[in-house]
C-alpha cells in the first residue's frame, strides 16, 4: 500500500511538475479531433478555425518548445477566441462558452506568477461569455449553412464540451490543492526546523516541552551538546566549511535520536538531545558512543580533511522539574566539561 501511495504521489509531483507541456498536449489534441469531426461533416469554417488553433499549439510545443506561463496567458486568450467562434458559428446549444467560464477558473492556477493579471483575466473571461450570449440570444444570431450539418449531434456535442471543461476544472483544483498541500507543509517545516541542520529548532522544541500537562510528565534526560573549537574551524577552512561541518555533525544527532527523542539545534554549534524514555545511564552510553563516532569522523570540506571532537553536559528532570533548570543543569555539565578538557560526556 505504501508503495502504492508512493507511486501515486510521484505521478502528482510529475504531473505538477509538467502541467503546461500537459495542457497544451490536450488543446492541441481536442483541435486535431475537432478538425477531423468538421472535415468529416464539411463545416469549412470550422475546420479552418481548428486548422489555425491546432498550429497555434503546435508552434508553442514543438517550434518554440515554449511552455511557460507566458505560454499559458497566451492560450487562456486562444480558448476564448476560438469559443467566442464556434459558438458565434453554432449557437449556444452546443456549449464552446463552458470553455470560457471553466477557464476563468483554470486559468488561476495555470498562471500563479502572474498576481493581480489573472483576477483581470478572469473578469475579460466572464465579461466575455456575458456579452457573447447577450448578442447570440438577443440577437438571434443564427448561421444555418453551418448549423445544418452539426444539428443532429447537437446533443453530443454539448456533453462532451461539458466533460472535457468540467474534466480540465478538477484537474487544475486537484493539482493547486496538492500544490497549496506541499506549500503550507514547507511552511510547517520551515517553522520547527532549523534550515542548515534539519533538526528541530528552539521554539518547537519550548513548544513541545512546554505542552506536556502535568498529569503526563515522566522523568526525562536532557543532554546539550557542543562541538568543541568550532570558531576555530570557522577561522580555519571558512563558514562554507563550517555549515558542513554542522550537518554532519547534526545528522549524527538525528541518527542518534531517532523517532523516540528529539534532536535540537540550541543555537550556534549548540545541540541539545531530549530523550522522554531513557534512563540517565542509557543516554551516558548513547552519548559516548555518539562521542567516539564524531571524534573518528573525518568530514570532507573544500579538499580538506575536517576532524572535531563534541562535549556533552546530561540534566536530570523529574516528572515536576522545570525544563528550564534542566537544561540549565546540562549546560552547567557542558561547561564543566570543557574545563577538563573537552571531548568527553560529563553526568
Amino acid at each position: 500500500m505504501e508503495k502504492d501511495m508512493t507511486k501515486i504521489e510521484k505521478l502528482v509531483v510529475w504531473f505538477t511538475e509538467n502541467r503546461n507541456m500537459l495542457f497544451l498536449s490536450v488543446c492541441m489534441a481536442i483541435h486535431v479531433i475537432y478538425l477531423c469531426i468538421f472535415y468529416a461533416l464539411a463545416v469549412w469554417p470550422l475546420v479552418l478555425l481548428n486548422i489555425f488553433s491546432s498550429i497555434f499549439y503546435f508552434t508553442y510545443l514543438f517550434l518554440k518548445k515554449d511552455t511557460s506561463e507566458s505560454s499559458m496567458a497566451a492560450t487562456y486568450f486562444e480558448i476564448l477566441l476560438f469559443s467566442v467562434l464556434s459558438e458565434f458559428a453554432l449557437g449556444p446549444e452546443y456549449g464552446f462558452v463552458l470553455y470560457i467560464v471553466g477557464m476563468t477558473a483554470a486559468v488561476f492556477y495555470l498562471v500563479p506568477s502572474y498576481g493581480n493579471k489573472r483576477f483581470q483575466y478572469q473578469i475579460i473571461g466572464i465579461i466575455t461569455a456575458l456579452i457573447l450570449e447577450s448578442i447570440i440570444m438577443i440577437g438571434h444570431v443564427r448561421f444555418p449553412e453551418i448549423q445544418e450539418p452539426v444539428a443532429p449531434y447537437q446533443p453530443i456535442f454539448y456533453l462532451v464540451n461539458l466533460a472535457i471543461m468540467a474534466g480540465i476544472v478538477l484537474a487544475a483544483t486537484f493539482f493547486y490543492s496538492k500544490e497549496t498541500e506541499k506549500v503550507w507543509d514547507t511552511l510547517r517545516y520551515n517553522m520547527n526546523h532549523d534550515v542548515l541542520t534539519g533538526l528541530y529548532n528552539r521554539r518547537f522544541f519550548e513548544q513541545q516541552i512546554s505542552q506536556i500537562s502535568e498529569n503526563k510528565r515522566k522523568p526525562y534526560v536532557i543532554s546539550m551538546v557542543d562541538i568543541d573549537f568550532f570558531k576555530k574551524v570557522n577561522d580555519t577552512y571558512g563558514h562554507e566549511a563550517g555549515d558542513i561541518v554542522l550537518a554532519k555533525v547534526s545528522a549524527c544527532l538525528m541518527n542518534l535520536a531517532g523517532k523516540e527523542n528529539l534532536a535540537v539545534r540550541w543555537g550556534g554549534e549548540e545541540f541539545i538531545l531530549y530523550f522522554p524514555k531513557k534512563t540517565p545511564e542509557e543516554v551516558y552510553d548513547m552519548m559516548e558512543g555518539l562521542r567516539k563516532q564524531i571524534e573518528q569522523m573525518a568530514i570532507q570540506a573544500d579538499q580538506k580533511t575536517i576532524r572535531v571532537t563534541i562535549t556533552s553536559g546530561i540534566g536530570i528532570g523529574l516528572a515536576e522539574s522545570n525544563y528550564e533548570k534542566v537544561i540549565n543543569s546540562a549546560d552547567e555539565k557542558l561547561y564543566l566539561g570543557k574545563q577538563r578538557g573537552r571531548n568527553q560526556v560529563v553526568i
